[in-house]
């Protein structure tokens, strides 16, 4: 049986996502609707490829064009994700899955040509482009890992696996009288301005409002919880997890600075954590750390997760570096973004964070 290559666009979304939710493989970045949010955010373009046998999809690979004069040209699969990559269906045997392979490589090195990009990054994929790649080969980028909660344990259980600090921290927020409320689109606005304090706080270029609206209103029907810590009914932190098959996907939180002794990230992060063991999810997936972000890192690493590196292959097709953060020259960056007004970070960092695009 013949195997082809074929593009999907908008009115393929629903065969797009039925075979994308029927995958083990798939994560929820691989739904249609994340490319819907990037590319009407920030303008970017999409190429989301199908491999069929005969009428059959064995395989697809979303990748999202993205293009900057500062920070380089890049194909990413995916923007402002730990996962991304082909996925392949579970039924297809070796011989298939080399070929459908092979059938990808081609057709994104000839894209990678054809668009003059600087490198193509795939996210933590499930399945490797690296041996069938006609031209180079891609090569493992192992920055980042994760931290993934079992939901599978009993409340209890996972309570006692939480360090004493972190339990401490939600007793805390308890007795000071911390309150959830689930965000409506008329609390996207205290969300964001908890967006922008947060990045200022961490050096780093915020999303737009409009990014964090087209979130809300694309998934809140489903894949979506976004919470806000409230206290004497000021909103003083916040957190966004998506959901996906059996999985919760930490994507951000924010918090006031002024409340931190409040700790309302514990309490908002427990809250989701009892949610997902209610409604019979498998896994937190925390997002993706590493033990130079210190705060961060050793606050994930409190909550019983065990610990998963990530592995990003990138594919250099020029003489270009995939940013890092840690390098000196962004650290310094990074130090002078967290002194700027915060009406310059709200107008011009979307622009830079959607050019980076980690």
């Amino acid at each position: 049986m013949s195997f082809s290559i074929v593009p999907f666009f908008g009115d393929d979304k629903d065969l797009w996502n039925e075979w994308v939710t029927s995958n083990p493989w798939a994560s929820f970045y691989h739904l249609w609707e994340w490319g819907d949010v990037l590319c009407k955010t920030y303008r970017y373009q999409r190429y989301y490829f199908a491999v069929k046998r005969g009428e059959e999809i064995v395989g697809v690979l979303p990748l999202i064009y993205i293009r900057s004069r500062i920070f380089a040209d890049k194909l990413v699969s995916l923007p402002f994700a730990e996962y991304g990559g082909p996925l392949l269906a579970n039924s297809i045997d070796s011989s298939d899955v080399k070929l459908t392979l092979a059938i990808f490589s081609k057709r994104l090195s000839a894209l990678a040509r054809a668009l003059g990009v600087d490198y193509v990054e795939l996210r933590q994929p499930r399945f490797s482009l690296s041996l069938t790649f006609p031209t180079s080969v891609f090569r493992p980028m192992r920055r980042y890992l994760t931290f993934e909660v079992d939901l599978t344990k009993g409340e209890s259980e996972l309570w006692g696996s939480l360090d004493k600090k972190c339990r401490n921290a939600i007793r805390k927020a308890m007795k000071s009288g911390v309150r959830i409320k689930e965000v409506d689109f008329d609390d996207i606005g205290q969300y964001y301005r908890l967006h922008l304090d947060t990045e200022s706080r961490h050096g780093s270029p915020p999303h737009s409002e409009v990014f964090f609206r087209n979130v809300f209103d694309v998934f809140q029907q489903k894949g979506l919880r976004m919470i806000l810590a409230l206290s004497d009914g000021k909103a003083i932190g916040g957190i966004t997890v998506f959901y996906f098959g059996n999985k919760l996907y930490w994507f951000n939180n924010v918090m006031d600075r002024k409340y931190s002794r409040l700790n309302p990230t514990n309490l908002l992060l427990w809250h989701l954590i009892k949610w997902g063991m209610e409604n019979d999810f498998a896994t937190l997936d925390l997002g993706q750390t590493r033990p130079e972000d210190g705060g961060i890192y050793h606050f994930k690493s409190g909550w019983g997760g065990c610990k998963v590196p990530l592995e990003n292959h990138v594919l250099m097709m020029k003489n270009a570096e995939v940013p890092d953060p840690l390098q000196r020259k962004y650290l310094i960056l990074s130090r002078l973004w967290s002194l700027l007004p915060q009406v310059f970070v709200r107008q011009v960092g979307p622009s830079i964070i959607s050019a980076i695009a980690t």
